[in-house]
């Protein structure tokens, strides 16, 4: 799970492409066809395929995200009933994020009762992990100003080296074969709790 420099790079360039795409099919096209999620806030809050995972990316831009209390701002924005201030703020609203590698003691999977939601055991992760040499990245995202200012979301991403489909290329892909993300970790998914954007050295993006 070691990983090069070039591919650091490669990934961070995958990450911000994916994020600036705005067609959620051609989103999908970054995640492997059998990418899974697990959640540990939420175990329900699984997926085994891609299209699992797209789907909760619709859902999350209708603001439904299942967080136990959900900020006001999310309630809001699904019901409809935003205040005069919050309608103001979507004018500067940045969506944005951090990204770094895994420290080694980072590259972990949740417990057994929680990977069984995708079909899988911490151990059997492990294995699979190592076998097909996956690439770990650390991301944080929260919005700044806007209609889920109040939310915070810490994923560990995992990315695969495989094989393509034809039609689903993506820019970096060589002869068939590129980087697809394979599995999310969604490692916290709730309010904002101070430490966003606050390691040293990391430059938030949008």
């Amino acid at each position: 799970m070691a990983s090069s420099d070039g591919t650091v790079s490669q990934l961070k360039s995958l990450y911000h492409a994916y994020r600036h795409t705005e067609d959620l099919d051609r989103k999908g096209v970054y995640f492997s066809p059998s990418c899974m999620q697990v959640c540990r806030p939420t175990p329900s809050y699984a997926a085994t395929t891609r299209e699992q995972i797209v789907q909760y990316l619709r859902d999350a831009q209708q603001g439904i995200v299942p967080v136990e209390k959900p900020p006001t701002s999310v309630s809001d924005q699904v019901s409809g009933s935003e205040t005069e201030s919050q309608k103001n703020s979507h004018k500067s609203a940045r969506n944005v994020y951090t990204i770094r590698v895994l420290d080694p003691s980072e590259r972990t999977f949740a417990d057994d009762s929680i990977v069984a939601h995708a079909g899988m055991t911490s151990q059997g992760l492990h294995l699979k992990s190592d076998k097909e040499k996956w690439v770990g990245m650390r991301v944080d995202l929260w919005d700044e100003h806007g209609p889920m200012e109040s939310l915070l979301v810490k994923v560990q991403y995992w990315w695969r080296y495989e094989l393509v489909k034809s039609g689903e290329e993506v820019e970096g892909d060589i002869n068939g074969h590129g980087w697809r993300q394979c599995m999310h970790d969604i490692m916290y998914l709730g309010p904002k709790d101070g430490t966003e954007g606050k390691q040293e050295g990391l430059e938030v993006l949008e």
